[in-house]
């Protein structure tokens, strides 16, 4: 009986290590990217128009690897020019890693 449960477990773990191991390979899509920092952009910008890059690009940011969709959006206020600002975003975890205007 001893064996049988220790095959068990020894079955599940393996089966959570594969299934940590592909969840982290696992991209989020461009639009999930672009939803997300819209979110988090909304409550300091007024986004009238936004754009992303469905291909990922492999960059550093401070010197770190990171694989990122890029893309940009624009801040209106009325009575002034619109402000265009460009983005990267994390493919893994859609956090916003750069914001820079243009």
């Amino acid at each position: 009986m001893k064996c049988k449960t220790f095959l068990i477990a020894g079955l599940a773990g393996a089966a959570a290590g594969y299934l940590i191991t592909k969840k982290r390979t696992e991209w989020i899509t461009p639009e999930k990217a672009l939803k997300i920092l819209k979110e988090k952009a909304s409550s300091q910008f007024s986004i009238s128009g936004a754009w992303i890059l469905t291909n990922r690009d492999e960059i550093e940011v401070h010197n770190l690897p990171y694989t990122v969709y890029k893309g940009g959006f624009s801040h209106s206020i009325e009575g002034f020019a619109a402000s265009h600002y460009e983005f990267l975003v994390d493919a893994h975890t859609g956090a916003v890693l750069q914001l820079n205007e243009q």
